[in-house]
């Protein structure tokens, strides 16, 4: 599974297909991440872990009070965009060539704002518990952590989730050309392991975080972001 993931974020032209349609809602989480950053008056450190080109994040922390910026990513190309998305922030910027979930289990340090977007969802319920306690492990005493994941419903099977995304595929995937949909399909129906907002609540409270706050889900019921405070 690890390397199915790894062959389709290495494509990153996909995935900026999906920001520039916004089919994953990043317009909206960003919203919601930048105000919630910015009302942070005290300089912060910010750990962005499966970051991506950082588009979402760094767009967030654009005009707040952030200290430093590290991001964890196993796409060359994507960091390579990170690096030109972040140059604006005007603090010390740091990015790691690597898994985020070895990275986590090596991590030292504490961060006070840490962000998981659209990647616990790959990991089995076991791995996912765990490492969600390796990131309250590196979470500073008063940080968050937001956590944004594609969701089941209540007392929905896998099976029929994948069902309902495969949906999704004929209406918000409509104007993707055809093989940008097959490899998103293939993505999803052989990587992705969703798990209910409970599901992962749970897992956040049982790590040692209080909170469990749902601050967004889209109008279709397919992504959630929860916050949580150490």
């Amino acid at each position: 599974m690890v390397e199915t993931v790894r062959s389709f974020f290495t494509n990153w032209d996909i995935y900026k297909l999906c920001i520039e349609h916004n089919t994953l809602f990043h317009r909206e989480v960003g919203t919601i991440l930048r105000a919630r950053l910015r009302a942070r008056t005290a300089p912060f450190t910010f750990l962005d872990l499966a970051c991506g080109d950082a588009t979402l994040t760094a767009a967030a922390l654009r005009g707040t009070a952030v200290r430093s910026f590290t991001g964890v990513a196993f796409s060359a190309a994507a960091l390579a965009l990170a690096k030109e998305n972040t140059r604006e922030l005007g603090c010390p910027c740091e990015f790691l060539e690597a898994d985020f979930a070895g990275y986590l289990r090596k991590a030292t340090g504490a961060f006070d704002v840490i962000y998981l977007g659209l990647s616990l969802h790959h990991f089995e319920r076991a791995e996912k518990r765990d490492l969600v306690r390796q990131i309250f492990r590196i979470t500073a005493p008063g940080g968050e952590f937001y956590l944004y994941e594609p969701i089941l419903h209540g007392g929905e099977s896998r099976e029929e989730c994948l069902a309902r995304w495969k949906r999704l595929m004929d209406t918000r995937y409509k104007d993707f050309p055809q093989a940008a949909r097959d490899a998103l399909w293939e993505h999803v129906s052989t990587a992705d392991r969703p798990e209910t907002v409970a599901d992962y609540i749970a897992s956040a409270k049982d790590a040692g975080f209080s909170g469990g706050e749902v601050l967004f889900t889209d109008c279709e019921n397919t992504y959630s972001l929860m916050s949580f405070s150490r």
